[in-house]
């Protein structure tokens, strides 16, 4: 059984050093769509609140 263990042990080590070849490490910079897509976010929810609210305001007031 411990001949299994270290023939397993070894082939996962082998495995693990052959696919750290394709693993990359993730770039440090932001994405140029980041920004825009907060912009976006902020838009629709002041258009969603105003939607909501301003029908409740008029009738309060009217």
């Amino acid at each position: 059984m411990a001949n299994k263990d270290k023939l397993l042990d070894r082939d996962i080590k082998e495995r693990f050093e052959y696919e750290k070849q394709f693993v990359k490490d993730p770039d440090d910079h932001k994405t140029p769509g980041k920004a825009l897509q907060i912009i976006i976010a902020i838009t629709l929810a002041v258009i969603v609140l105003g939607g909501i609210l301003y029908p409740l305001i008029t009738q309060l007031l009217g």
